[in-house]
């Protein structure tokens, strides 16, 4: 049996690996997380979130009880202890809820495996109710979910954000995705207001939870991807940027992903491989420190990727994520550099997840 996957790190080591990793200076092995679960369907995956996922059933913030969604967020650190992992397990208000959608006004509504929100913006006089109140009860239930996840932590480990959409996905939620596409050659002077006004409101939000986590060991934790950070960090996504050419996103994206960025040390954008036609303009982003990029399922493959895999690392640290196998790790050991490197892996079982953890810690052998 090799005693490397049975190696508990200390913190103080697993704090070194995250430096090593920011300063994209060569490390010893990639750094990785894991999660184990049977699927993608992270709803399904909180017991207290099953009695909702009733298709159509319209979702009220009263219906989360936080407190009934806690001992699942104790078991899944609990298992990221167990695995011995050198990343940080981070907590997040529940996952499963469109959080800036609901926030933003959109009624929520469970389907079988999620939660999905639907349009209520049908034209642009209606711009001065897109806005943030204080006592908006999505927000208060978003805050409370934090709350109470700093006080089961007792500083175990750290608090961050969920997925929670990016300018282009809050202006698609709020309008359809179609009209918000239309909109961009029609009223490309009112979407360039509506694009920056959502990105203030995002950034509202995100200082609010922040305001009510103190820091991890001196730093801050990417939630999701569970990446800790030295600094001040943040991470946001642009899904429906894939509807758009170059030349829109310069326009339209370019200038919220700056704004997102400004005043963190540490920046994540969330990727999938069907905007890789734009990763140049995403790479472009001075101010953006890694990228994230999903292995999707029944996307291309780790060896199809590998071209902007390369070309993100030329410049940007990599969160790569998704059911990475020991034939994914073998493609990257022999084409990638080892730095800037970290992997958050999805994987089945606890014996699949040390089985791809002893590989990883002996990547140099």
């Amino acid at each position: 049996m090799d005693s490397r996957v049975h190696h508990r790190p200390s913190v103080s080591e697993r704090l070194q690996m995250h430096r090593l990793y920011w300063q994209r200076e060569k490390q010893p092995y990639p750094l990785a997380a894991f999660r184990v679960e049977k699927d993608f369907f992270f709803s399904r995956h909180f017991q207290a979130a099953k009695p909702l996922l009733i298709p159509g059933k319209r979702i009220h913030p009263e219906m989360l009880s936080v407190e009934e969604f806690l001992p699942d967020y104790e078991r899944m650190y609990q298992v990221s202890e167990e695995i011995r992992q050198d990343a940080f397990w981070t907590a997040e208000p529940f996952t499963g809820i469109p959080w800036m959608e609901a926030i933003l006004g959109c009624e929520i509504y469970a389907a079988e495996e999620s939660f999905i929100s639907k349009p209520w913006l049908k034209d642009f006089n209606q711009m001065e109710s897109v806005r943030l109140n204080p006592e908006n009860p999505w927000l208060r239930k978003y805050l409370e979910f934090t709350d109470r996840l700093v006080t089961l932590s007792k500083g175990r480990f750290p608090v961050g954000m969920p997925i929670m959409r990016g300018p282009s996905d809050m202006v698609g939620a709020l309008m359809g995705q179609a009209e918000m596409v239309y909109a961009l050659e029609d009223e490309p002077a009112r979407m360039k207001d509506l694009f920056l006004k959502v990105t203030e409101i995002f950034l509202q939000v995100q200082e609010l939870q922040r305001s009510r986590i103190q820091p991890f060991f001196g730093g801050w934790a990417l939630g999701f991807y569970h990446v800790w950070c030295p600094g001040p960090s943040i991470w946001y996504q642009d899904d429906l940027s894939a509807l758009l050419s170059p030349d829109l996103f310069r326009t339209f994206l370019a200038p919220t992903s700056r704004r997102i960025c400004e005043g963190f040390s540490y920046t994540a954008v969330h990727l999938h491989p069907a905007s890789f036609f734009l990763l140049e303009e995403i790479l472009a982003n001075e101010k953006l420190t890694a990228v994230e990029v999903n292995k999707d399922v029944g996307g291309p493959s780790v060896q199809g990727m590998l071209p902007e895999l390369e070309k993100i690392l030329t410049c940007k640290n990599l969160i790569l994520w998704g059911d990475l196998t020991i034939q994914d790790l073998e493609v990257i050991k022999k084409r990638l550099p080892l730095r800037g490197l970290f992997f958050h892996i999805l994987s089945p079982s606890m014996e699949e997840a040390e089985e791809l953890l002893r590989y990883i810690r002996n990547w140099r052998n």
